[in-house]
């Protein structure tokens, strides 16, 4: 994991936030099915973030997994390959541990720091937005490890390819298009992350159910943001498609006119739960 730039994540924690409201319902099922595993709450529990960045994903995973599991003792492990923004993740997560390393890497990295025989349910692995810039090895990977460990995994806000702007306009499939190629550039995943994960957890047999937690861009209230958010994913367009260049410019320049007053922007996210407890 490359770090984004950090006034990035930190301009997109309220949109962030919003958005994984709506997935609770996904949050409550991985709490309840931890709790079936150890109703006693005897067994420590292990939550590595992935792609750990900052520490707003972590820190908003233990805000809400906390109160949800209140007898058991959670230990956290931030991991990344971004070695700088660990050292920030670590100030946002008190008395987390952090481990530089490629998601490709984790069964092998995840095994000095686990128990050889662990438990089922007492490894959580999650993850913000991390999904789409992952690669096929790093997916089969992540899956080993939850297989492995018969853990669950709860990856949140993999972007998809679908956004709805109101007013709409015949240029948005074309941008939208070029964008999602731009994504898959060096192997990523993209837009496809999400459904990946869900496909490849079922093809190993392991269970595995998603949920929605669409990005709602409202005008004028969300202007700023709307405008930098468009303004990167044109310049993303117009890299993979530089044909583009001149009606993306000037798609642009309505667009953000309209975030002045009227315009209204949906940009998709898919959540996925994996459940890799053995016989359950």
């Amino acid at each position: 994991m490359i770090g984004a730039a950090q006034d990035w994540l930190e301009a997109r924690v309220p949109l962030d936030d919003a958005a994984r409201r709506q997935s609770l319902p996904l949050l409550d099922h991985a709490a309840q099915a931890l709790l079936d595993a150890d109703p006693t709450g005897q067994a420590p529990l292990t939550v590595v973030d992935l792609g750990a960045g900052t520490g707003k994903s972590a820190a908003w995973f233990r805000h809400h997994l906390t109160p949800r599991l209140p007898d058991r003792h959670i230990q956290w492990l931030l991991v990344d390959a971004h070695e700088p923004s660990l050292e920030i993740a670590s100030q946002h997560v008190a008395d987390a541990d952090t481990m530089v390393t490629h998601l490709s890497d984790l069964p092998t990295a995840l095994g000095d720091y686990l128990p050889v025989h662990p438990a089922p349910g007492t490894l959580l692995l999650t993850c913000s937005a991390v999904v789409d810039v992952l690669t096929q090895d790093d997916v089969e990977a992540i899956l080993k490890t939850l297989t492995t460990y018969q853990g669950l995994g709860l990856f949140l806000l993999s972007i998809t390819a679908d956004w709805h702007l109101e007013p709409a306009d015949p240029r948005d499939n074309g941008l939208a298009q070029a964008f999602a190629e731009h994504q898959r550039q060096d192997g990523k995943l993209g837009a496809e992350g999400g459904q990946t994960m869900l496909r490849a957890a079922r093809d190993h047999g392991v269970r595995a159910t998603h949920g929605n937690s669409p990005w709602h861009l409202i005008s004028p209230r969300d202007a700023e943001f709307t405008r930098r958010f468009l303004t990167e994913r044109v310049a993303a367009a117009i890299e993979a498609s530089p044909e583009l260049e001149d009606d993306a410019l000037d798609w642009l320049k309505t667009r953000n006119q309209q975030a002045a007053e009227h315009l209204t922007v949906t940009v998709d996210h898919c959540d996925v739960l994996v459940d890799a407890r053995h016989d359950c």
